[in-house]
């Protein structure tokens, strides 16, 4: 982007045709833009809904499990202390596992969202600074 754009004087200020296609080049970019971060946000939205989704199957995973182990209280009494504590230890293992998985998850989204911040504050600046030069430029 040029952010030092020289437009020609004319006889009552700058060329009107200049001074509106540079705005219609800010406004491509700006949208440009938009829409690129846009996209990272729905590319992000999807990969959060598939970590959803790896959850729910790793909760059902765990019931299923727990259903095995009372099944085997039935049959076998010792069989199923030594299933339950197995049981114990995977579910623990997997809890441990999915909440460090939705705690980077929950980082990732975090960091979108400063980015997102961050560029609503630039475009807002960006835009701000160019609002300025085209007031002090028609005055």
């Amino acid at each position: 982007m040029d952010s030092e754009k020289k437009f020609v004087n004319e006889m009552f200020g700058y060329n009107k045709q200049e001074v509106e296609e540079h705005i219609k080049e800010l406004k491509a970019e700006y949208e440009s833009r938009l829409q690129a971060e846009k996209s990272e946000s729905n590319r992000l939205s999807n990969e959060l809904t598939i970590v959803k989704k790896k959850l729910e199957r790793y909760e059902i995973d765990y019931v299923e499990r727990q259903e095995k182990v009372a099944n085997a209280l039935i049959t076998a009494e010792d069989q199923s202390k030594k299933i339950i504590e197995n049981a114990r230890i995977e579910a623990n293992e997997e809890r441990e596992r999915i909440e460090h998985l939705i705690e980077m998850e929950k980082e990732k989204l975090l960091d979108i969202k400063k980015e997102v911040i961050d560029l609503k504050e630039r475009t807002i600046r960006i835009m701000d600074k160019y609002s300025e030069e085209m007031n002090s430029l028609l005055d």
